[in-house]
């Protein structure tokens, strides 16, 4: 598969993005302040409710799927 632009939208957008704002927590907590911390905080949620709502919709899909065979 081609490595084309990643939509923002997409599970692997957000997904991606969670996954380097959870690094940078790990490896410099000690460099952030606390606001920062926060607004990392809020951020991955925000991208934790697209991840599982993508998940959601392709678990409806595969189950809309399976029930057509």
């Amino acid at each position: 598969m081609a490595k084309d632009k990643i939509n923002k939208d997409s599970f692997e957008f957000a997904y991606r993005k969670l996954e380097k704002i959870l690094e940078q927590l790990e490896q410099n907590i000690e460099e952030k302040s606390l606001d920062e911390i926060i607004e990392n905080y809020q951020e991955g949620l925000k991208l934790l409710k697209v991840c599982r709502d993508k998940l959601n919709e392709a678990e409806l899909k595969i189950e809309k799927i399976n029930l057509e065979k």
